[in-house]
């Protein structure tokens, strides 16, 4: 037999945008106990407990836990205030993973003119920009 999130009040996660989305949509810290912060050999850790509902009732926090994780929720509710924050948060990771493997540029100003080169330029091609700065 197991025990369901719900039957035992744990509405909790260490997931700080998790969290973040849940309050965005009105759900509420717990009034006691809200926060907790574990230290240990893997770190510090922040678990936030929430209420059960937001106040307007409109928003379960067991049902939006859920669909965090549920790849395909957003789809199946387009209208849904939380599918927007949580494909936010997904669109956020997708651009920083993006990001990250992109090569980092350079600006180099001479004077007027402005070059910019890749960080993994080859050094025919640094010389041939330099070279081209360094022109009349």
């Amino acid at each position: 037999m197991s025990i369901s999130l719900r039957e035992t009040g744990s509405l909790e996660t260490t997931n700080t945008m998790l969290a973040a989305a849940l309050a965005a949509v009105g759900i509420p810290l717990r009034a006691s106990n809200s926060i907790r912060i574990v230290t240990g050999d893997f770190g510090d850790r922040t678990c936030f407990f929430f209420e059960e509902k937001s106040p307007c009732g409109l928003y379960d926090t067991f049902e939006l836990i859920r669909a965090w994780d549920e790849p395909e929720w957003h789809e199946k509710n387009p209208e849904h205030p939380f599918a927007y924050i949580l494909v936010a948060f997904r669109n956020r990771e997708k651009l920083n993973a993006y990001i990250n493997k992109g090569i980092p540029t350079v600006a180099v100003k001479k004077g007027s003119k402005i070059a910019f080169l890749p960080l993994n330029a080859s050094d025919p091609l640094q010389q041939k920009v330099f070279a081209q700065l360094n022109r009349k």
